[in-house]
């Protein structure tokens, strides 16, 4: 008899289960989507600190 197979990767599974996915690809498949933040100009991303630009100071947009 051989070895039980998962579906989705075919790495071979010590627990078989009625869907025949392993405990991986049935996270990936029935995990759900990662939700990404949008932010305006506005916004400050967390742990950084707007700094003060100086008169005269070169940027990157004046050069």
């Amino acid at each position: 008899m051989s070895e039980p197979r998962c579906a989705g990767c075919g790495r071979r599974l010590k627990h078989p289960t009625p869907t025949g996915l392993g405990p991986v690809c049935a996270r990936r498949l029935n995990e759900p989507p990662a939700r990404i933040r949008i932010t305006t100009d506005r916004d400050q991303m967390p742990g950084q600190t707007e700094l003060e630009l100086q008169p005269r100071q070169v940027t990157l947009w004046s050069l």
